[in-house]
């Protein structure tokens, strides 16, 4: 191969250094100017045009007026980089086009817009601006930059040119004669050079090396004296290396695990085996060692000791593999866990096993797994012990709930015999009084039909009258008032009895209520009073509302009132919003303990068991109030100080299914 001289290798290097970089780092500049004019004179435009004109043009697309379309797309068309505007309505059909396209290469940019009007598209708009503007003059600047890289470059090849020549060229001629003369065996002229350059450095080097050169026999001679101590260190090296075995082999054997050496040279076959291995396997070391058949014996499985070498072979090592090994003169098998690593001693490859006998371990797990799984079924006996055992709670629930709903139909029918009676009492008294006066009137009657017969005088005329007078009167204000108790007891039953849902006034129904309940209130000592707005009307159940109210006077008389004390229960109702109507029910009896305050609305709870109370009461209460109602109830109350239950319900409740079920 032909070697390049040094004016070449500047040429070249000049290309190289100068020229080709030059070039690169144009084409990157020019490239980079490309993509900056591109995005500034192209795409922003074309982002800001397209959004202008998808916004501009989306009622004159909707009126389809193409003179307005047309003086937007006129506008953007004055900017010599947009050469083509076309808009599309909602079916893909040309509804304006602009184009000023005049060759079918040059090189645009397209983009499209949706037109949107009031967030539905109704037409879609294409722009397309040309790159070719741009192109002609970064075209035009990288032939500038090009000649004058040109210039640049016939300019510093000149200067190069002349400092190679003068100071690399002409000093390394030189050189070379010196070296010539030095080739030829002369090593006593000294080299002399005046310049303290790079070249002047090479020539005291040199110079140097011919100094040297008389020294080679002196330094082979030292070279051999040096070899002499190299062969010492390696004889001591051979002595630490003959301790660190002896070392190894007291290690090996104080080892209570047990552990066996193979030599891979003679095809891995056992060399060594420590004192542990022989308790363990009962094999002595000349039986184990000395036979390769009791070795090969060694493994219940050969494949096992083939796998242990693949694996320790690739990887230098292996881990807790598990393997069956039988023991010598017990001729019994265990279960062993094998680790082991690949060593060098000196340059001998040798693998070293420990063998940990492990079946005990393994049994013990095997208990545990078994008595796992023993405790398994005793759970799942229990389990199914359990399932029977909530199938028959299942069962007694529902004789409870069935009893339950017995209890309750009860209640209700005991409530409405009350009902009855209250109703019968009270048309007793002006029914009574209206038979009386109409027997008196008849007989009145009759005595002046008696009188007439015989003449009737003006004073026995005068005085019927009166008295007729006075017993209609009577008659009147009696009737009235069991027509008014009849209309109350009415509306009082059908509410109780149907449940149904209609628009009231709530102090009427408050009034009808009490005046319902006036045999049971008038039986004790204890008052009851209202103070509700006046027109508060509730589109809700005035039945279960009044059922509700009824139970709280009753457990106030019954729980809250003993002995001869004279209580007065008080209804106070608010409106708390348009929508929510808050309701006090308090009385000031004894009040509730705190124990029994969290257990007042929990089914068959009563601290009169047996002595009347059925516990039923005030779970009813909350069951229609936070039921049918729609509300919430909650207790306050001061041990000595009487109870307050506040009943929070809406004004118009929200009709669900249970509510139309009960409507109906």
């Amino acid at each position: 191969m032909r070697t390049l001289s040094l004016r070449q290798i500047l040429v070249i290097g000049v290309v190289v250094g100068i020229v080709l970089p030059a070039i690169v780092l144009g084409r990157f500049l020019v490239q980079d100017r490309y993509e900056r004019e591109l995005q500034l004179r192209v795409r922003n435009p074309m982002s800001q045009y397209s959004d202008m004109l998808s916004r501009a043009l989306a009622v004159p697309v909707w009126t389809l007026d193409k003179a307005v379309a047309n003086q937007f797309i006129q506008a953007v068309m004055r900017n010599p980089e947009v050469v083509s505007v076309e808009v599309l309505d909602e079916s893909r059909t040309i509804f304006v086009r602009n184009s000023k396209l005049k060759k079918a290469d040059a090189r645009f940019l397209r983009e499209e817009r949706p037109i949107l009007l009031e967030s539905k598209v109704i037409g879609s708009i294409m722009l397309e601006l040309t790159t070719e503007h741009i192109e002609k003059e970064l075209w035009t600047d990288f032939l500038k930059l090009g000649a004058a890289l040109l210039v640049q470059v016939a300019f510093s090849f000149f200067l190069i040119w002349l400092l190679f020549e003068r100071r690399i060229v002409r000093p390394i001629q030189e050189l070379q004669l010196v070296t010539a003369r030095l080739a030829r065996g002369k090593l006593d002229q000294a080299l002399e050079w005046l310049r303290q350059d790079e070249i002047g450095n090479l020539a005291q080097g040199l110079d140097k090396m011919r100094l040297n050169l008389g020294h080679l026999i002196t330094e082979r001679e030292k070279q051999n004296i040096v070899l002499q101590q190299e062969l010492n260190e390696r004889l001591r090296a051979e002595q630490a290396l003959k301790v660190t075995e002896e070392k190894f082999t007291g290690i090996f054997q104080a080892s209570p695990v047990a552990m066996t050496v193979l030599r891979k040279a003679q095809h891995y076959s056992m060399i060594d085996v420590n004192d542990a291995w022989v308790r363990q396997f009962y094999w002595s070391h000349d039986e184990i060692l000395g036979d390769a058949e009791t070795q090969k014996a060694l493994w219940r499985n050969e494949e096992d000791f083939l796998e242990i070498l693949r694996i320790v072979e690739r990887d230098g090592e292996i881990h807790d593999y598990e393997a069956w090994l039988t023991c010598g003169q017990q001729e019994k098998i265990i279960l062993c866990q094998v680790s082991g690593r690949m060593i060098r001693l000196g340059n001998e490859p040798l693998i070293i096993l420990v063998q940990e006998d492990i079946t005990e371990k393994r049994q013990n797990e095997q208990e545990i797994r078994n008595m796992n799984t023993t405790l398994e079924r005793r759970v799942s006996e229990r389990t199914q012990a359990l399932e029977a055992a909530n199938s028959e709670l299942t069962v007694v629930l529902e004789n409870l709930q069935r009893a339950q709903r017995e209890l309750l139909r009860t209640e209700k029918m005991a409530a409405l015999g009350s009902l009855v009676a209250g109703v019968a009492h009270e048309l007793n008294t002006p029914i009574g009084t209206s038979v009386t006066v109409a027997s008196t009137l008849a007989q009145h009657t009759d005595d002046v039909l008696h009188e007439f017969e015989k003449g009737l005088r003006r004073s026995v005329l005068e005085e019927y009258l009166r008295n007729a007078k006075t017993g209609a009167d009577l008659l009147l204000r009696n009737l009235s008032k069991a027509s008014e108790l009849v209309i109350s007891f009415k509306q009082v039953a059908v509410d109780r009895t149907s449940a149904n849902r209609r628009v009231f006034a709530l102090d009427e129904m408050l009034s009808e209520l009490i005046v319902t309940m006036g045999p049971t209130i008038r039986k004790t000592r204890h008052d009851v009073i209202h103070t509700v707005p006046s027109k508060l009307l509730m589109d809700s159940y005035p039945g279960p509302l009044g059922q509700v109210l009824t139970n709280l006077i009753n457990n106030a008389f019954i729980h809250g009132f003993e002995g001869d004390f004279r209580g007065t229960v008080s209804i106070n109702a608010r409106i708390v919003d348009e929508h929510f109507v808050e309701m006090v029910v308090s009385d000031n009896g004894k009040g509730i303990p705190d124990t029994n305050l969290s257990r007042i609305f929990d089914p068959f709870f009563t601290t009169r068991l047996g002595q009347g109370g059925s516990g039923l009461g005030l779970n009813i209460v909350y069951n229609l109030v936070t039921g049918i109602l729609g509300g919430n109830i909650a207790v306050e109350s001061d041990f000595g100080k009487g109870t307050r239950f506040i009943i929070s319900l809406p004004l118009a409740p929200k009709l669900n299914d249970s509510e139309g079920h009960m409507s109906d």
